[in-house]
């Protein structure tokens, strides 16, 4: 039987960085790899939000991704 193991957690800040010349919104990211496995999805909220008070942008999104290793046990 196979199961999965979480390997990895990252997390991935977007947040708008302007306007183009049509007036469409620009955006970029920040990927933050090596998240603690255990850290709750409250808490990296909590840290996403910490960290847009550094920012000169405002977050349009906090993502959480993760990694999993597929093994026959």
């Amino acid at each position: 039987m196979a199961t999965a193991i979480l390997s990895g957690n990252a997390m991935i800040l977007k947040y708008k960085t302007g306007t183009n010349d049509k007036g469409d919104d620009t955006f970029g990211s920040q990927r933050f790899s090596n998240v603690r496995l255990d850290l709750t999805d409250d808490d990296l909220y909590t840290v996403g939000k910490a960290l847009e008070g550094l920012m000169s942008s405002d977050i349009v999104y906090i993502r959480k991704k993760q990694d999993y290793l597929v093994e026959d046990i």
